[in-house]
């Protein structure tokens, strides 16, 4: 796919789009040797990773293996650890009273794996998580992924289970227990150029203080074991009653991690935890809610339209965050979705900023940009697009101003008709109103799903997630 000059050479060319879904290849493609790593899966098979850049708007993707050998490893045996795991597998197939041929149709089947990205550590790159999901028993397990320097290659390891349980866990679960981590509510942060920490969050409410507490629980690199923390207490400010949804909803819709100081554990129907984990042991939490005015229609533009569809936030640089929102009006002008049928693609967007230098004050959100459809429309380059609600949006790791949506003619053709449906990538400066385009291509699932990283030479480098593919 050739690219246009604008996106070729866009000041925020340095990051990339990286599509969280990646590409299953063969022993005929060409890997940047750079970004190549290995390892094994729980159940024995080479597992190998490389990564494909292209600038924004274009998407970004990992692409996997399964060699049948690795360079210099054909006579190494996996570690103890490894080969317990495999052994441990086997027997839980054979007491679920499998054969001995069907528990190893099961080992080998491999097809139905994929990768999909879960999170990187979104100003360096240079760090990533990973799960995998088996055939067997469709349970998660983590890779962690470190992208080599110029003296060191890439290294791809799998990450330990927690061996315990959190005192939120211990209300529903009994010990003894192995828990692989919720990447929902697991984060990667980025300790200077050389080293990583893993951090879990999870919620607990606290009776006897009435309040709810954040319980942290860290992978330091290095380590062979999940620490868990004491819970400490989330700052919040008055008239803050949101907090309440972070925990009666399940998950977040995205983690942001902000230089090495910092972490966001965002839900876009509420706020987000900001995290200060300069004091590892004890770290500081403060609940700061959305910009004012912004919420979610439940009916949104489309039926099976997401939240996270007209929502994003974002890191801008290591000490500030981006928000942006695309929100229905009325071909009047008001605000809110409407039954008009003048206004049933019609949206405005809108931009805030929050720098973000201490954890100890209340922190203000800045209007900094809006776009109405109709101006977006007539801008040079959006010719032959359909004028429909832009969807996925995601802010620019460099520059505040600039945005990349999903734009998709769905609404124009019969849900039938998959050859005819057709999705354009586009990036957007809301202030000097310049526009590039890219036709994506024909992956359904991965053109929703995008994460922004940054990349500091030519070795590409992102998080992943392994899974069944249906």
């Amino acid at each position: 796919m050739d690219l246009p000059p604008a996106a070729a050479n866009d000041p925020a060319a340095g990051w990339v789009l990286l599509n969280r879904y990646g590409i299953r290849t063969d022993d005929s493609f060409a890997a940047d040797a750079k970004t190549v790593a290995y390892s094994r899966t729980y159940t024995g098979q080479n597992l190998r990773v490389s990564f494909g850049r292209a600038p924004p708007p274009a998407s970004s993707f990992f692409h996997y293996d399964f060699p049948e050998s690795v360079p210099g490893m054909e006579d190494i045996d996996d570690n103890a650890e490894e080969c317990e795991e495999d052994s441990d597998y086997t027997d839980e197939c054979k007491e679920e009273g499998d054969s001995d041929d069907e528990c190893k149709e099961q080992e080998v089947d491999i097809n139905k794996l994929g990768i999909i990205v879960v999170g990187a550590h979104s100003t360096s790159a240079r760090s990533m998580k990973l799960t995998y999901r088996g055939s067997y028993d469709f349970e998660d397990h983590h890779f962690l992924y470190w992208a080599g320097g110029a003296a060191s290659p890439a290294t791809f390891s799998r990450l330990p289970d927690r061996i315990f349980l959190t005192k939120a866990e211990q209300a529903y679960l009994s010990p003894p227990t192995h828990r692989r981590p919720d990447f929902e509510d697991t984060c990667l942060l980025r300790l200077g150029d050389n080293d990583m920490m893993l951090v879990e969050l999870g919620l607990m409410y606290d009776r006897d203080a009435r309040r709810y507490m954040a319980e942290f629980c860290l992978l330091r690199n290095g380590m062979s074991q999940w620490e868990l923390l004491e819970p400490v207490p989330i700052i919040r400010d008055e008239g803050g009653k949101d907090i309440e949804q972070l925990h009666t909803q399940c998950g977040r819709n995205t983690i942001i991690p902000l230089g090495d100081r910092f972490l966001c554990w965002v839900k876009y129907i509420s706020g987000f935890l900001l995290c200060n984990m300069e004091d590892e042991e004890s770290p500081k939490v403060r609940y700061v809610p959305l910009p004012p005015g912004v919420c979610w229609y439940p009916k949104g533009y489309q039926r099976d339209m997401s939240i996270k569809h007209s929502k994003n936030m974002g890191a801008v640089g290591p000490s500030a965050v981006g928000f942006v929102s695309i929100d229905p009006r009325c071909c009047c002008g008001g605000t809110g979705k409407s039954t008009c049928s003048h206004s049933r693609y019609a949206f405005t967007i809108n931009t805030w900023l929050m720098n973000i230098n201490s954890i100890n004050e209340p922190l203000t959100w800045v209007k900094d940009g809006e776009i109405d459809c109709e101006e977006l429309w007539r801008l040079p380059g959006y010719e032959g697009l359909p004028r429909a609600n832009p969807m996925c949006p995601i802010v620019c790791l460099d520059n505040p101003d600039v945005v990349c949506f999903l734009v998709s003619n769905n609404a124009f053709v019969s849900s039938y008709d998959y050859e005819d449906r057709k999705r354009w990538m586009i990036q957007l400066n809301i202030k000097t109103k310049q526009l590039s385009v890219v036709p994506y291509n024909d992956d359904r699932r991965g053109a929703y799903d995008h994460l922004p990283v940054t990349l500091h030479s030519s070795a590409a480098n992102a998080g992943l997630k392994f899974t069944a593919v249906q």
